[in-house]
């Protein structure tokens, strides 16, 4: 025996194979149920035979309809609900109740129309709303008021036209577009032909008692007013003289739920433009949830390393994921579906918003970092310089009679001042990073001749200047730069003992120029095309000295360049950007 716990239920298409069936005979369906409808008009529901019709009607709309599909299982409960109200729909169908019910088919077949492509089931579904509305018009509304009587003719078109209706729904092409989509229907549409349909009766209805007119006469009175009607609207929803029409303002008002999901934006926006921390900027964000959407009580957020909650953390519960984002919001009732999306985008919103402030805030830790190797890069390439210079000294100071020799005393009395001077300045840089591309300036003539002492002893280097050359430039920036060139060259030479370089200041109209010209070989191509932009790979030269010298350059607005790169003739020149 079956245990008493056990529940009954129906399934209402049981087998797979029936199921197969039904959607094979999915086409005949609508006109069986639209044959029987026109037999129970054609009868009348009072008679024995129209009863029964009307029992064969709404079983085969039961299997046709729409709303329920055909794997949901039906209770014993369910069961024998639809079964009373079949019983007391057959018992107690009157006219109006008819016409009612012939309105409300039209409008679920009209709801379908729209939602098929191919032209077919557009064509099937148009000849059963057309097949419902001629219905309505002369058979049920007769039925239902007496008053409105048809005249002969009509009625006799009517009942041989309606059944041909159905032949040619039978005859159609099928398209197998049917058996793939679910059976759904377009409520908006389906409520404006019910409307409208209601509107015709109803002004008709009116037209015969107040104008006197038949029945004929007054539909097509009304016929022809809702046809003015629904012109004069087509014309305003989109007029053709520039304006946006009823259009506009109802597609703006199907985009928004309200005013303050729109208020939540422009404070999230204003919130974004003033507030860099991605942490503050995510608190007081969410915190706007509870002062701008009124069906929000409360939540919580977690971001990364950091959470936090606002308002009362209790009632539904509903929780949005994106990215590192987890946002949980509290609200008074159950969301709607349209809710929930607009909710699920303001998450969304919110999280791409937080991971462009953590980008934005990555970025600038990684220029700071950058700020400060380039710091220590250049001042680094500063010292080498100083060096240099030093080293020079020391060459100098090694050889016989050095220490008593006068040239050598004065060459110790101008250069160690100055690089004093110059490592001064590199220490004051390092601790104030911001005066990095302050450069100091003194007199050129004094800079040349100081210049050419400290490499006296590179009797491979000759100096050349013109005639005036008064005036002042940035000792440290001509410094840098000739110390790089002097330095790549004395690697070059190395290599070719027989190399000749030489270094000439002239003074333009823009400023100073200094031009250095070597006779060793050329560079590559490759090597060329990327000095000054960045470090070049070179194990013994124009490596990273070049590009900080350009930097050096570029922030006293001059340009350090390679004008000639031939074999023989190698020349670099650094001269005012204007120049």
């Amino acid at each position: 025996m079956a245990d008493s716990r056990t529940r009954f239920v129906l399934n209402t298409f049981p087998t797979p194979a029936l199921m197969q069936r039904l959607n094979l005979l999915q086409r005949s369906l609508l006109p069986g149920m639209l044959a029987a409808l026109y037999l129970v008009l054609w009868i009348g529901p009072g008679s024995p035979l129209g009863r029964t019709m009307i029992v064969v009607h709404l079983g085969l709309f039961i299997l046709w309809q729409p709303f329920v599909h055909a794997e949901r299982r039906l209770s014993l409960v369910t069961l024998f609900g639809l079964a009373g109200v079949v019983l007391v729909g057959t018992i107690f169908m009157k006219g109006w109740m008819l016409l009612l019910w012939v309105m409300m088919l039209a409008g679920l077949v009209g709801g379908k129309v729209l939602l098929f492509g191919a032209r077919s089931l557009r064509v099937f579904y148009l000849l059963a709303l057309g097949f419902l509305v001629v219905a309505m018009l002369l058979m049920a509304i007769p039925l239902a008021v007496p008053m409105a009587s048809p005249p002969q003719i009509l009625l006799t078109l009517a009942y041989f036209a309606l059944p041909l209706t159905l032949v040619v729904m039978i005859l159609l092409p099928q398209s197998g577009d049917l058996g793939k989509r679910r059976e759904v229907v377009d409520f908006v549409y389906s409520l404006l032909i019910f409307l409208m349909l209601a509107v015709l009766l109803l002004g008709s209805m009116a037209a015969m008692q107040i104008f006197g007119s038949d029945y004929a006469e007054a539909l097509l009175e009304t016929i022809m007013l809702m046809g003015v009607t629904l012109l004069l609207l087509g014309l305003a929803w989109n007029p053709s003289s520039g304006f946006a029409g009823i259009s506009g303002l109802f597609s703006r008002y199907l985009l928004s739920i309200g005013l303050p999901i729109e208020q939540w934006l422009q404070a999230l926006t204003s919130l974004a433009a003033r507030e860099e921390n991605p942490e503050v900027f995510l608190k007081e964000a969410c915190g706007e949830f509870v002062q701008r959407l009124s069906w929000v009580r409360g939540g919580e957020w977690i971001a990364a390393n950091s959470h936090g909650h606002f308002g009362v953390t209790a009632s539904h519960r509903w929780e949005f994921r994106h990215g590192d984002l987890v946002l949980v919001l509290y609200t008074l009732n159950t969301l709607s579906p349209t809710l929930l999306w607009h909710c699920n985008l303001l998450a969304q919103l919110l999280a791409q918003f937080h991971a462009d402030k953590q980008r934005a805030l990555t970025l600038k830790q990684l220029s700071y970092m950058q700020a400060i190797h380039e710091t220590g890069a250049r001042l680094t390439h500063d010292v080498k310089n100083l060096l240099q210079s030093l080293n020079a000294l020391c060459s100098a100071g090694i050889e016989p009679g050095a220490e008593s020799s006068p040239a050598y005393q004065s060459l110790l009395r101008r250069q160690l001042p100055a690089i004093s001077d110059r490592l001064a300045e590199t220490l004051e840089k390092l601790n104030a990073p911001t005066n990095v591309n302050h450069q100091r300036r003194g007199p050129a003539s004094q800079w040349w001749s100081d210049t050419r002492q400290r490499m006296s002893d590179m009797d491979w280097v000759d100096f050349k200047a013109s005639p005036t050359i008064d005036g002042e430039l940035s000792v440290e920036m001509f410094s840098g730069v000739v110390d790089n060139l002097i330095r790549n060259a004395e690697e070059k030479h190395l290599r070719e003992p027989a190399l000749r370089m030489q270094l000439e200041l002239s003074l333009g109209g823009a400023g100073f120029e200094l031009k250095s010209c070597d006779t060793g070989a050329a560079m590559t191509e490759d090597i060329a095309a990327k000095l000054f932009r960045g470090p070049v790979p070179s194990e013994r030269g124009f490596g990273i000295g070049l590009y900080q010298a350009a930097r050096t350059a570029q922030a006293g607005g001059y340009v350090l360049e390679l004008v000639e790169n031939r074999p023989g003739r190698v020349c670099f020149r650094l001269a005012p950007a204007a120049a």
